[in-house]
């Protein structure tokens, strides 16, 4: 199909049980349009078409920002046709299976389809097909109502036309969202819409179906006798407001529901508008058994990880200044040896120089885990004894940054000792020792892993104590509440028993002494208006003759 009276086909947007919809273009205002064109079975029957033609045309009378604006309806070559607001958007059906909508999305969808519904209806329009695929969401948030009539008309002639109940019968849409009088085939009004659009709230609010039975027969004895699962078991965060809402729709008896969808629209807008007034929220402080221990352990907290990380500090310094210390010591130990060999050989010829025990001793030295690098050079610069032998008779590069005078370097490989070789007042060379951090490291992380428990254990003993604490406060907090409470209605003829004798035990004193002020007056109060009401047998003196 290329083109249907005036309307050029673009494209099939897609069908239903009794039509097909298509993208189409009308060139004589350049407008895309939808158009829903009736299927070649039904397109035979004159009365189905007329009645089409005639709801559509009903339908064309709507002008509403929620409603899919109809611009023509006709015949072209044997074909009834509908020309409507062609709408870029999802069907409603479509976005709930991403999940259930926030209260207040589903509010404002909701506010606005009663505001359609109330328009439809003043025009004396009944949709009697209010279910998600007939709602599609332009730009997400603005509803908009399909196939005005359409329903009202399938289901007429399905009581007309026994032959075509089947397939009559889809295009009123889904059964589960008729009302109980459309699904026992009674008559029906407007208030049949606002139950259809309960259903569909209650949908978009529990992210559930309202009325679950599979076949025809069951599903419309349950729409009639069963109530759907309540809202609170589905769904804690729904406002009570909105659940009224929901439930006054679902109603079984039409009486029992908003009378209109004027109504419905503005119960909808005063819970919309109390659901996002900028009002400051009132809440409850903490109780008392909270707050203590909330206080008490972010304070111990605080002071934990201060004195933690003092500690920390000072260890790491202390072990890194033993560190030194030996490094200096392993350093003046090699050093000292070293001496020897080198004044020994400092005075011979190259061919006569003797590095073996040097070597030797370097090689020894360097089996401890802790070293990393051992270097010994002679006068000139040149390696004579190394933790690793390939570098004996290289050339000695000094570490970059090193300075030629004994040092001490703290390098990412650990820590660096370089030393001169002086013997007898004369330099014979240096010494240079890297020593491995990963004594001193694990010994950090060993430290912070016991006060790390230390720590837990001491705010979990805080934090317990705490509690008990706060209980032991709260629990006679409550009985002096409670005592009040029953003093403030006039009842002191109690006392409050207990054995404390701290502070608290103070305040239930003063009660008790407060009520025996008290409970006196009050009796003398009780029976002077006794008496005032009380009628007096003393006759009164009889009065002189004048």
């Amino acid at each position: 199909m290329e083109r249907i009276g005036r309307y050029e086909i673009d494209g099939r947007l897609g069908e239903g049980a009794m039509a097909d919809v298509y993208r189409a273009h009308d060139p004589g205002i350049s407008r895309t349009v939808a158009i829903k064109v009736l299927k070649p079975e039904f397109r035979r029957d004159p009365d189905i078409v007329r009645r089409f033609l005639r709801e559509a045309q009903a339908a064309g009378m709507l002008s509403h920002a929620n409603i899919a604006t109809i611009y023509d309806v006709g015949e072209a070559g044997g074909v009834a046709y509908i020309a409507m607001e062609c709408i870029d958007g999802r069907p409603l059906d479509e976005l709930m299976k991403d999940g259930r909508f926030p209260a207040e999305r589903a509010l404002k969808i909701g506010r606005q389809l009663a505001d359609a519904l109330a328009y439809a209806h003043k025009n004396g329009i009944v949709h009697r097909d209010i279910k998600p695929s007939n709602i599609l969401l332009a730009d997400g948030s603005t509803p908009k109502l399909l196939d005005f009539g359409i329903a009202r008309f399938g289901q007429e002639a399905a009581a007309e036309k026994a032959a075509l109940a089947t397939q009559i019968g889809q295009v009123i849409g889904t059964p589960r969202y008729m009302s109980p009088e459309q699904a026992m085939g009674m008559p029906v009004d407007a208030r049949s819409d606002l139950f259809s659009l309960g259903v569909v709230l209650y949908e978009m609010v529990t992210g559930k179906t309202a009325f679950t039975a599979t076949g025809l027969a069951t599903l419309a004895i349950q729409i009639a006798q069963a109530q759907p699962i309540p809202i609170d078991r589905s769904v804690r965060d729904c406002p009570k407001g909105l659940k009224f809402i929901i439930e006054k729709l679902l109603a079984k008896k039409p009486d029992s529901r908003f009378q209109s969808a004027g109504d419905l629209r503005d119960a909808l807008q005063r819970e919309l508008e109390a659901l996002t007034a900028d009002e400051p929220v009132r809440r409850r402080g903490l109780a008392l058994k909270v707050k203590l221990p909330l206080i008490l352990g972010t304070a111990i907290a605080a002071a934990l990880g201060i004195s933690t990380t003092m500690v920390l500090d000072r260890q790491s310094e202390t072990l890194e200044a033993m560190t030194l210390t030996s490094g200096s010591s392993i350093t003046g130990f090699i050093t000292g040896n070293a001496a020897v060999y080198a004044a020994e050989n400092a005075g011979l010829p190259p061919a006569m120089q003797d590095w073996v025990p040097l070597q030797a001793f370097v090689a020894t030295a360097a089996r401890d885990g802790n070293v990393a690098r051992l270097v010994v050079t002679d006068e000139h610069g040149v390696i004579r004894a190394a933790s690793d032998p390939a570098l004996h008779g290289t050339r000695y590069q000094p570490p970059i940054g090193q300075a030629k005078a004994a040092d001490v370097t703290r390098t990412a490989k650990g820590y660096r000792f370089v030393r001169p070789i002086t013997y007898a007042g004369a330099d014979f060379g240096k010494v240079d020792l890297l020593l491995k951090p990963d004594t001193l490291e694990a010994a950090i992380t060993n430290t912070r892993m016991l006060l790390g428990t230390l720590v837990v254990v001491v705010m979990c003993i805080v934090l317990a104590t705490a509690l008990a604490s706060a209980q032991m406060i709260s629990r006679p907090v409550r009985r002096l509440r409670r005592a009040l409470d029953d003093a403030a209605k006039g009842d002191l003829a109690f006392r409050i028993s207990h054995n404390r004798r701290d502070e608290l035990g103070g305040l239930m004193d003063a009660f008790n002494r407060m009520a025996d002020a008290i409970e006196p007056r009050l009796d003398r109060d009780d029976s002077a208006a006794l008496l005032h009401t009380r009628i007096s047998t003393t006759p009164p003196p009889a009065r002189k003759a004048a």
